[in-house]
């Protein structure tokens, strides 16, 4: 698997990597919860609201969760986020019409997952040396998009068979599964933070050393955003099942960060990084031509190639700039610019989605994701270092 590691970090490894993949069946799951926000008579943007409102607590708690974890270790973050996470997924239980409770919700859900993924990711690269970090966070990532075929795969079924509300239950319960496993796990050794206030999360992440891959990796966000949180909606509308995509991207992405994950770590983080972007800013654009099964499964791979080398490239790249004391704040500003790029930038794609469609949505995300392109790949430095 991974060379290097002793068994007490292989084990700890390990669980966390599976506790993080159950976490992400609930977290996925819910890329079925614009199904539900259409059957109780919202539209694209309300669709967009709901969906985006999820990066506002998401975002604004990474710099506490941030501060905390490198103050004081990873893993009793995990269990509050995965907590956070469950007991509000199963709260869409008693959600009966377009309510506040549907924001309430997911804000909560958007608390739990800042505390929980920010917590495990950091602790999944404690447990890996920087020679073999792209690889492990490859791996580490591999199990998460590995979710993305049992959350919303088996959720569709649960939700054609039974209903919403069992689905609400079904998905929770992954949350409970991945609290188990953390509950065996232990920290790192990691050098603690002697930052008194937080505030050095907001140092690190406006710093000229993060600067480029951060924004970059906002940008993409937002294209991976504009189309996982419309996707089963936009599908709808072509008469295509949600399944077709999600199998490929799932097998596609795995497959690519386990065996292609530590590319970066023997070429180097740009030359994977640069070509990637640009190919997957294509396959967002593409998606508003997807109108056959053998168009969507096309798009799909080329979406799921591109993004699959991008995550352990260039959140290893952020981590290989960060002190020995701030790995949690880095690992916390590449999520928060995920975040923002997922959720945040959801509101904005709803109301272009209202107005010029889905067509027109998905073209000018692909144009938004190139620019990241040009960015990156004119202005970033051939290879990290602080």
């Amino acid at each position: 698997m991974i060379s290097g590691l002793s068994k007490a970090e292989f084990k700890n490894f390990s669980l966390i990597t599976i506790a993080n993949f159950f976490f992400f069946c609930n977290f996925s799951s819910f890329f079925l919860l614009p199904l539900f926000i259409k059957r109780l008579g919202g539209d694209e943007a309300t669709i967009g609201f709901i969906m985006g409102s999820f990066g506002v607590t998401s975002l604004g708690s990474l710099p506490f969760v941030s501060f905390l974890i490198d103050r004081y270790g990873r893993r009793k973050f995990m269990l509050f986020g995965g907590s956070v996470m469950f007991l509000a997924s199963l709260g869409y239980v008693f959600v009966n019409s377009l309510s506040p409770l549907l924001f309430l919700f997911r804000l909560l859900q958007g608390m739990g997952f800042a505390f929980f993924f920010t917590s495990a990711g950091t602790a999944a690269s404690d447990f890996v040396p920087q020679s073999r970090r792209a690889q492990g966070l490859g791996i580490f990532g591999a199990f998460t998009i590995a979710s993305y075929a049992l959350g919303p795969t088996l959720g569709e079924a649960v939700i054609e068979a039974l209903g919403f509300r069992p689905f609400f239950v079904y998905a929770s319960l992954f949350s409970l599964i991945a609290l188990l496993l953390v509950s065996f796990s232990s920290d790192a050794d990691f050098k603690h933070s002697k930052d008194p206030s937080g505030l050095g999360f907001f140092r690190t992440v406006f710093s000229k050393r993060y600067a480029v891959p951060l924004l970059t990796n906002l940008i993409l966000a937002g294209g991976f955003g504009s189309v996982l949180n419309f996707l089963s909606a936009f599908l709808k509308t072509r008469g295509l099942d949600v399944f077709y995509f999600f199998i490929v991207y799932t097998v596609t992405v795995s497959l690519v960060r386990v065996f292609g994950g530590g590319i970066s770590d023997l070429m180097g983080r740009k030359k994977i990084a640069s070509p990637s972007l640009l190919f997957f800013s294509l396959s967002i654009a593409a998606m508003a031509f997807v109108d056959s099964v053998y168009k969507l499964l096309a798009v799909s791979f080329l979406f799921s190639v591109s993004y699959g080398m991008l995550y352990p490239t260039l959140s290893a790249l952020v981590i290989d700039r960060a002190k020995p004391d701030e790995r949690g704040k880095a690992m916390g500003g590449f999520n928060a610019c995920f975040s923002m790029g997922t959720n945040i930038l959801t509101f904005g794609f709803g109301l272009i989605a209202k107005i010029l469609g889905f067509e027109g949505m998905y073209l000018i995300a692909g144009l938004f994701v190139f620019m990241g392109f040009l960015l990156f790949t004119f202005c970033e430095r051939e290879e990290g270092g602080s």
